[in-house]
């Protein structure tokens, strides 16, 4: 998730326009100096994806939540999909946990296929947008930057990740 949200981080600032925007993103700006802005994304009515730098959240209506960490690739659940007041900190937060009893874990997967399914198609996007090198040339300096890189094309990463795990589901 670090690499993913690296990359996105460099889509804001893109000498092409602030490409999360030209994608459908909201952008709501922090009220605290020094952090980011919150990005979100709807998917269909009932669900969104939401980007912080310190992680991303998706969750539908229905269902509830999951919040994926940027360093810590287990995600946790939570019972709403609001974020009232925005969590602008890892501190501000509602409670998150790991998925207990077999309908949250099904909703957690289903989440989190759903979100990996979010990045695959956002990676095509980009490809189509802007070209492999594009995103090989932020890859570069994310590995400069002492980070091992997951996957250099990001869509074929994603899609084998989501492939995976819906086999583990079968």
């Amino acid at each position: 998730m670090h690499q993913q949200l690296y990359v996105i981080g460099r889509d804001i600032e893109s000498k092409h326009g602030n490409l999360l925007i030209q994608y459908g993103a909201t952008r709501t700006p922090s009220l605290v100096p020094h952090i980011p802005s919150l990005y979100t994304f709807p998917i269909g009515n009932q669900m969104r994806v939401a980007f912080r730098g310190f992680g991303v959240f998706i969750g539908s209506d229905a269902i509830g939540g999951i919040f994926v960490h940027r360093y810590d690739f287990r995600p946790r659940w939570m019972p709403s999909c609001r974020f009232e007041p925005i969590a602008w900190l890892p501190k501000d937060m509602p409670p998150v946990r790991r998925p207990t009893g077999r309908v949250q874990q099904i909703h957690a997967r289903v989440l989190l296929l759903r979100l990996i399914e979010w990045f695959e198609e956002y990676e095509g996007w980009i490809q189509g947008l802007v070209g492999l090198r594009y995103r090989a040339g932020q890859l570069v300096r994310f590995r400069l930057l002492g980070n091992p890189v997951w996957q250099w094309n990001m869509v074929n990463g994603w899609m084998s990740l989501r492939k995976e795990l819906s086999d583990d589901c079968s």
